[in-house]
């Protein structure tokens, strides 16, 4: 490892580097990248993490149009200025119209859910897996309702994620069932059902879904409330070791009144954060309790009272100089604010986003998932992602084929934004046959009353004729550049069809030659109509000039002779 260094000493000093430099450190041969990315390596350099303390929080924000949520990390001792707020991307982009659901987070590590699937999130290391889909299902055991978390648990330094599932009763007499409880362990990469369900008290009742819940001492942490006893509130915890369910009382009468309230980690304890937001109060207030020796109930001391009032929704977290971060309505928008307790001054740290969707944590640098595959959730899929590697012409192949199949997209899109634009030019056009055709029944009839009549009709019939031509040389126009593309997608076509035998684009061109093949002769009719109307113009003509030099019998009986002509060639 190194021709001046003992291997033990190099492992000592790496174990001292910040994250950030190990990861460019994993360039420098391959026995170090081999080091640094080892299981071993990654969970001694987080034991040796986790008891410092953290100088930095990780803020999470979401906003609308479009539905995007952003990372920001701030200080921890200070309020930050705008530009000491350092922005992190995330890699994820929600597959429904609103964002990720917050499962919970753990030493920097983050736990996401949208529909079905689980995400693990690592931003500093900027990596994500996949996890596989659950063992309880709806097609195994109906219908169920699902209260998820996610934790660390130190005595195998393995991170897990928990999902209670309730089924539901078909029958409002049926006695309750006890949940099924799956868990997800990080180092086995995989799901198993157990049986902690056993552990669960019947009457207990979640009180903070859609909240993240709280990880701290091997266990992750909910509000909830015994139906069996007056609906007290309490709080659950499961053990991730033990993997048992166990309840703590909360502060004596510290509930009562109380909107809503959840379970946090405030400078390394448990804590709850109890808010009242009655419509109907006059004084809105948020409480915010510390268990000082943990699973002590009569450790628990009241740390703040935070006064709610001037547009102050909700309390987020504690900073380590006392000041509180909230969630504020400011002039323009909803954001972060610090409110300082003794001054009950609020000041906007310019952190924008959705209400509702704050959340404030400790930001901790580590190494989990750098031994993982993006979207790798277990070593078989893993091994099976090699196996599958493509060589480097079949690269170059898939390269061509993609490059092709978007040079063909985009042609598509083209003769389909062309083909929009001649549609409302079919329809002007329809519209306006239909009115020469009201025209040519009008002029017929002043024909055979009043030759007088026929000077306006034939001006507004020789206007609608060149309206008629300016159509219909735009649409040829339009044609014209639709079979150019004709040609660009038969050459796309023909390099597709010589790396790949797809039936797909062939459908498509085929489709759109059909699509044109209508517009084409759609063309064709009007351009009959038109030769039509300019016969019957002309034919018109003659007869004004014969009728004016003629007698009064002989040219009514020759206007109706030309205008019986007329109808029949209409």
């Amino acid at each position: 490892m190194s021709d001046y260094l003992s291997e033990e000493v190099v492992v000592e000093i790496l174990h001292r580097v910040p994250v950030k430099s190990l990861i460019r450190f994993r360039c420098v041969s391959k026995s170090w990248n081999s080091l640094i990315t080892t299981s071993a390596f990654i969970k001694s350099h987080l034991t040796r993490s986790i008891p410092k303390s953290s100088n930095k929080l990780i803020v999470r924000h979401c906003v609308d149009s479009p539905h995007v949520e952003h990372y920001k990390l701030i200080d921890n001792n200070n309020d930050s200025s705008s530009d000491q707020i350092q922005h992190i991307d995330f890699p994820l982009t929600s597959r429904r119209i609103n964002h990720f659901l917050l499962i919970g987070s753990a030493n920097g590590l983050f736990s996401l859910f949208e529909q079905d699937r689980f995400v693990l999130w690592n931003p500093s290391i900027r990596k994500f897996i996949t996890l596989p889909k659950p063992c309880i299902t709806v097609k195994k055991y109906g219908r169920v309702t699902c209260r998820s978390a996610f934790g660390f648990d130190p005595r195998t330094n393995d991170y897990k994620v928990v999902r209670i599932a309730f089924q539901c009763r078909t029958d409002t007499s049926e006695e309750a069932k006890i949940p099924l409880v799956e868990v997800y362990s990080l180092s086995e990469g995989s799901w198993r059902i157990t049986s902690a369900g056993d552990s669960f008290s019947p009457g207990i009742s979640f009180d903070d879904w859609g909240q993240p819940s709280a990880s701290l001492n091997g266990a992750v942490h909910f509000v909830a409330k015994d139906r069996d006893n007056k609906w007290c509130p309490l709080v659950s915890s499961f053990d991730l070791g033990d993997e048992v369910f166990r309840e703590m009382s909360v502060p004596n009468g510290a509930l009562t009144g109380i909107d809503y309230f959840h379970t946090s980690v405030i400078g390394g304890s448990l804590s709850l954060l109890c808010h009242d937001t009655h419509k109907n109060t006059v004084n809105k207030f948020c409480s915010i309790w510390v268990m000082k020796e943990y699973g002590v109930v009569d450790s628990w001391t009241k740390l703040f009272t935070v006064n709610l009032n001037g547009g102050l929704l909700r309390v987020l977290g504690v900073q380590k100089n006392g000041n509180i971060l909230v969630e504020a309505k400011l002039p323009h928008h909803w954001g972060i604010a610090s409110y300082e307790p003794k001054s009950e001054q609020v000041k906007n740290l310019g952190i924008g986003g959705r209400p509702y969707y704050f959340c404030v944590d400790n930001y901790m640098q580590n190494l989990v998932l750098l031994d993982k595959l993006n979207d790798a959730v277990s070593k078989r899929e893993a091994s099976r992602k090699r196996k599958c590697r493509l060589t480097s012409d079949e690269e170059q192949r898939v390269h061509l084929l993609q490059k092709a199949r978007h040079q063909l997209q985009e042609t598509i899109q083209e003769e389909e934004s062309l083909c929009q634009q001649l549609q409302p030019i079919i329809h002007q056009q329809e519209t306006i046959l239909h009115q020469l055709e009201t025209i040519l029944m009008t002029l017929q009839e002043a024909m055979i009353h009043d030759e007088r009549e026929c000077q306006p009709q034939e001006a507004s019939l020789c206007q609608q004729e060149t309206l008629l031509q300016q159509r219909m040389d735009k649409i040829a126009s339009l044609i014209s550049k639709v079979e150019k593309m004709d040609t660009v997608k038969s050459e796309w076509v023909f390099i597709i069809q010589q790396l790949r035998g797809q039936a797909e684009e062939e459908t498509i061109l085929q489709q759109k030659m059909e699509k044109m093949t209508s517009l084409k002769s759609q063309l064709e009719r009007m351009a009959t109509i038109k030769s039509k109307v300019v016969f019957l113009i002309q034919q018109f003509r003659g007869q004004a000039g014969d009728m004016s030099s003629g007698a009064g019998d002989q040219s009514s009986t020759q206007v109706q002779q030309r205008s019986s002509s007329a109808g029949q060639e209409m």
